[in-house]
């Protein structure tokens, strides 16, 4: 499998990189080609069910994708979610209709909750669905959404009834093709440019009551959200062995004073604490990955751990990278140009870092100020 993944990034991904970044170029061939290598099924088993025990070949298939392109890694890696979500909770006419045409990018799937006002505050939500007979009539604006502008389908949550903070919540499955319902390209972005991200428009759109998750709001889909962040972490991961691998090509190459600039000790320095800080992000969210694949949805400190972390090494040694480029690197088409603006995706979606920090830093307090011992949460096992 890796063999087949390596050969793809090598003769599909890589060559496609640099056009995808500049023209900001949508890649629905290359995840035909993915699909057919069976990537974004990693965690579906062929019977249309789920077998998470891959999860960490999953995060290694993002990984090596995203060292080329983190969006195409991210086109794949998105799709796998949406499928994940609808396997698990959808009703069956759902996972019937949906699962296999996703992973067979013959459609498209959103994980829509965002919106202008409302952010890492989910109760700050605005968008609702009112029951209305046999449906709900959905009405609302959702943003930074992936795949938006060309979804064939989109699980959006939304509050019940009314806007109030603390209105119940519910994750509907919209077919996009339903009348008042539309999606379409949001602002040009710096990072992951070529997968599209848009806005999700709903007015007064009947939706069947059947047709919905099967969980409780938001922390229903804990397990859907700590996946995409594992997913974050491995975009990042992939982007710190880019930047090493550029890094390491430059020092050698670069000539300065009559010798290699990698002769210098302060370049050295730099690599080094790249290569260290690439292991340990990847070894963090390998533990992630596998926390999730004994089920349960994962351990959520490292998870949490784990994007925060990598997503920040990211940014930091991508910056170094540009920076041993020296002019080059600020050269909008080079490499490591586009690497360093693909990092600093990673440290905003998904949790940005500063709420992971704050999670972890709580978590402790509490654990502390209840007389739990910490062992688990510092040992990266899960605790109840």
């Amino acid at each position: 499998m890796l063999a087949e993944v390596d050969r793809f990034v090598e003769t599909r991904v890589a060559p496609a990189a640099r056009a995808i970044d500049a023209e900001a170029a949508f890649f629905p061939d290359l995840l035909t080609d993915a699909a057919a290598l069976g990537l974004q099924g990693l965690v579906h088993s062929p019977g249309g069910g789920l077998d998470v025990a891959h999860m960490d070949l999953a995060r290694e298939v993002t990984e090596r994708i995203a060292t080329a392109s983190p969006a195409v890694a991210l086109g794949v890696a998105g799709a796998r979610l949406s499928a994940y979500l609808l396997a698990k909770y959808a009703p069956p006419h759902l996972r019937e209709r949906w699962v296999t045409p996703i992973l067979a990018a013959r459609a498209y799937g959103s994980f829509a909750i965002t919106e202008p006002d409302a952010g890492t505050d989910v109760r700050a939500l605005t968008t609702v669905a009112v029951p209305d007979g046999d449906h709900y009539r959905l009405t609302g604006r959702k943003c930074w959404v992936g795949f938006a502008p060309v979804a064939d389908v989109a699980i959006v949550l939304a509050k019940v009834g009314s806007a109030e903070r603390d209105a119940p919540m519910v994750a509907l499955v919209v077919d996009l093709s339903s009348a008042g319902a539309s999606g379409r390209p949001g602002p040009e972005l710096s990072g992951f440019r070529g997968m599209p991200n848009g806005e999700l428009l709903f007015d007064g759109v009947l939706v069947p009551r059947g047709d919905r998750l099967d969980v409780e709001g938001f922390a229903g889909m804990m397990d859907g959200l700590n996946m995409a962040r594992i997913d974050a972490a491995a975009y990042a991961c992939g982007l710190l062995r880019g930047a090493l691998l550029a890094g390491l090509a430059r020092a050698n190459a670069r000539q300065a004073f009559g010798r290699p600039i990698g002769d210098l000790a302060i370049v050295q320095r730099k690599l080094g604490r790249m290569a260290a800080d690439y292991r340990a992000a990847r070894e963090l969210t390998r533990r992630a990955a596998e926390s999730f694949a004994r089920g349960g949805g994962g351990d959520q400190d490292v998870v949490s751990m784990a994007k925060m972390f990598a997503s920040d090494a990211a940014r930091r040694h991508t910056d170094e990278a540009m920076q041993l480029h020296g002019a080059l690197g600020v050269v909008v088409d080079e490499e490591v140009n586009r690497m360093h603006r693909d990092a600093k995706v990673t440290q905003i979606f998904d949790g940005t870092s500063e709420i992971h920090e704050t999670m972890l830093g709580r978590r402790a307090l509490r654990m502390l100020a209840r007389g739990e011992p910490l062992t688990a949460f510092l040992d990266g096992e899960a605790v109840a």
